[in-house]
């Protein structure tokens, strides 16, 4: 049986659907019904996803992307440092930490793209002004008020007409979204469409807008609770029909790409998702607890971009991950590592080249309190992404002085 999909059509036909309910019907909602004949997403060009992953807490790049022939590494970290035989070598310098053999593998198979030593000037250790600043896409001297994100959907997607151009999984969200219009929701359960049955109703009242505003798909969604559930209900099917074609792991994070990869295969109108894998600020007893999640960010990552080849989805999907800051070179005595500057992304899908983009980090040339010094500025690769991935103009979106970065995109 060919599985459900909600697509545009889907999506616009709940107009007719709430009417029934005896709901007014909000007004993005009744001019979309005589868009027929747009693209797979409405007023936009094309259908392609951008999905970011949150490393919540500063994720330590240097065990992560180990560099295993540096002596200044194993130097500088007595009791943390990987031991060279347990890497997963990817050359003769670095490679991944041992239980992230998942990514590995997509490496080999040439879908991985590891972007090397990504920061910004005059660094922030600060976890809330630093992830402020990843989210906004500001300089550390200023403050802004809208997300990259935000900004994007302002600047590029005025004649979309659906409210769910951003969905964010997770308690906290991100400024990444915030804009004059807003158009994301945050889901704090991926139970809430039904994918959990009965329990989804209980858990409606936890969807909400990313920023109070006076929009009317933001409050049409935040008022009408169980009533809007029930005229869900078409989403909600055609996302539990879904078939995945990998198995993914029984934890929070891996169930949650799996709940993304099933919206993106029903069509649901989104372009942007976003999902938080957290717990990384390890200021002691680090390797256990690293390694833990270093495996659960490998297997949830590599079977989601598996699921999404073998749906025929890759190709019009981008994956990015970010974490607001690296960890310091040297090891605390905690046996765990302080706030540090530069770090790595890892992409996968859509146009990304794959292999290494950058120069890797120099563990000799650090700052004056012993830090990494990065060589890319995160910045150019949310303006590659823009004028790449999403094809628009980033000067639109980003500060005049960031240019793209180079050679990401085949």
């Amino acid at each position: 049986m060919t599985a459900n999909r909600i697509g545009r059509r889907g999506f616009l036909r709940q107009a007719g659907t709430l009417a029934a309910f005896g709901l007014t019907v909000p007004s993005f909602l009744q001019q979309s019904r005589a868009i027929l004949n747009a693209a797979p997403i409405a007023g936009l060009p094309d259908d392609r996803v951008l999905v970011l992953i949150q490393l919540a807490g500063g994720n330590d790049g240097l065990n992560t992307l180990v560099p295993y022939a540096d002596d200044l590494y194993h130097r500088s970290r007595p009791k943390l440092a990987i031991k060279s035989e347990d890497v997963l070598r990817i050359d003769d310098y670095s490679g991944l930490h041992p239980e992230m053999y998942a990514l590995k593998d997509l490496w080999d198979q040439g879908e991985l793209a590891i972007v090397q030593n990504v920061g910004y000037p005059n660094p922030d250790r600060s976890h809330f002004r630093s992830t402020e600043i990843w989210e906004t896409a500001s300089g550390s001297q200023q403050s802004l008020a809208t997300g990259w994100i935000g900004r994007y959907f302002d600047n590029a997607c005025e004649g979309c007409p659906s409210p769910l151009l951003g969905i964010q999984f997770g308690e906290r969200t991100a400024q990444t979204f915030a804009g004059e219009k807003p158009r994301c929701v945050t889901m704090s359960n991926p139970e809430l469409f039904g994918f959990g049955g009965d329990q989804a109703l209980s858990s409606l009242a936890r969807i909400h807008a990313s920023q109070p505003t006076g929009n009317s798909a933001f409050d049409f969604l935040s008022r009408t609770g169980n009533d809007v559930l029930a005229a869900s209900r078409s989403i909600s099917d055609a996302v539990k029909s879904q078939q995945t074609t990998a198995t993914y792991l029984p934890f929070h994070f891996s169930q949650t790409l799996r709940v993304v990869a099933q919206m993106i295969a029903a069509e649901v109108p989104t372009r942007v998702y976003y999902v938080s894998l957290t717990g990384f600020d390890h200021h002691a007893t680090q390797l256990k607890s690293h390694a833990t999640l270093l495996q659960d960010l490998s297997e949830g990552l590599a079977t989601f971009v598996a699921d999404l080849k073998g749906m025929g989805l890759l190709d019009r999907t981008l994956v990015m991950t970010f974490s607001e800051f690296g960890r310091r070179l040297a090891e605390n005595q905690s046996e765990g590592t302080d706030h540090g500057t530069a770090n790595l992304m890892f992409l996968s899908g859509g146009a990304v080249k794959p292999g290494f983009h950058g120069e890797r980090p120099s563990l000799a040339n650090l700052d004056q309190v012993g830090d990494l010094v990065h060589s890319i500025d995160f910045r150019s690769v949310y303006a590659s992404v823009l004028s790449s991935w999403l094809r628009v103009d980033h000067r639109q979106i980003m500060a005049p002085e960031i240019r793209p970065l180079a050679g990401l995109f085949g």
